[in-house]
């Protein structure tokens, strides 16, 4: 059986080829140095240790008094993006006594080549959810916080809620920002069966990710920041998608356990995600606390768009919620 495995699995490789040299890519060489330096430049730049005992860099926006709840924020950045597309809104956030720890994930942002990472990719055998857990059991231990909120953006959307039905109730909340849970956007079939097949032949092969620059906003400023960003990814490894994948599976799975709060916003004229849908998946569960705020007149990247408002209307949220302090 085993044998007969291995011949199917060479045959298929033959069968596919062409689609695999149609759909994907070699791994790029990841931003320059000076491109990574530009990026720390003027932001408080730390480290930590992962589950699996690596580095990962985080961005920390501290405030500039502290909040009485003893409240922080742990932002989880889109697929395409990294910690600096949430700058502005942290600072707001901050100003208002926030402090807010914007974490790279592996392969984006500040964790690249430089860190012995490749840039879009997840190792097979690396659970992604993890790294959150950690971040948040570090932040935990600290003694400093008595509440800790997870922000997820976009796809951080959904890496953010498969953290919170792995590990339910770990956090004192969750505010999901146009997340990315149920996507109008999709590969194509074809690219589908590239992104599987590479995912067991070439997992750190890329595949295109199918955003363009103007999905995520129509202002002039912030459209030549998204298209002009050295750090942006453009493709993403058949392993990290498949990773993705098995996200969709947890996040679409529901349970009887217990879960923190919810705050959604959702974007009138998003053309990344399916508003209906995503507003069906996180009602679906009665027990669970969820307050969704439409921002009619707003595209995906409301964060960069509107921050004062957006951040306004996190922290007055919070302020409805039991003080834990």
């Amino acid at each position: 059986m085993f044998l007969g495995c291995l011949w199917t699995r060479a045959l298929l490789a033959v069968l596919i080829t062409p689609i695999l040299s149609h759909c994907g890519s070699v791994p790029g060489p990841g931003p320059t140095d000076e491109q990574l330096a530009q990026r720390s430049k003027g932001v408080d730049v730390r480290t930590f240790q992962t589950y699996d005992g690596r580095e990962l860099a985080y961005v920390i926006h501290r405030p500039k008094y502290p909040n009485p709840r003893r409240a922080a924020f742990i932002y989880l950045h889109g697929i395409e993006s990294h910690s600096g597309w949430f700058d502005l809104a942290a600072e707001h956030l901050a100003d208002r006594g926030y402090p807010v720890f914007s974490l790279d994930r592996r392969g984006s942002g500040l964790n690249r080549e430089n860190r012995g990472y490749i840039s879009g990719h997840a190792d097979r055998g690396i659970n992604l959810v993890e790294d959150i857990h950690h971040a948040v059991g570090i932040a935990r231990d600290s003694g400093k916080f008595d509440e800790i909120y997870l922000i997820g953006l976009s796809w951080g959307g959904k890496y953010a809620m498969a953290y919170d039905a792995t590990y339910p109730n770990e956090v004192d909340g969750m505010i999901l920002i146009t997340p990315g849970m149920k996507p109008k956007v999709d590969p194509s079939l074809t690219e589908k069966a590239a992104i599987f097949t590479d995912s067991i032949f070439a997992p750190t092969r890329q595949h295109r990710t199918p955003i363009e620059p103007e999905m995520f906003t129509t202002d002039p400023k912030h459209l030549s920041y998204i298209k002009n960003d050295p750090l942006k990814l453009h493709t993403a490894s058949a392993a990290f998608l498949m990773q993705s994948v098995r996200m969709d599976r947890i996040v679409n799975k529901a349970d009887d356990e217990q879960h923190p709060p919810m705050l959604v916003f959702l974007a009138g004229k998003d053309r990344i995600i399916d508003n209906e849908a995503t507003r069906k998946l996180v009602t679906r569960d009665p027990k669970r606390s969820v307050k969704i705020i439409d921002y009619s007149d707003q595209t995906h990247s409301i964060q960069l768009e509107a921050p004062d408002r957006l951040t306004h209307d996190i922290v007055r949220w919070i302020d409805t919620l039991p003080d834990k302090h």
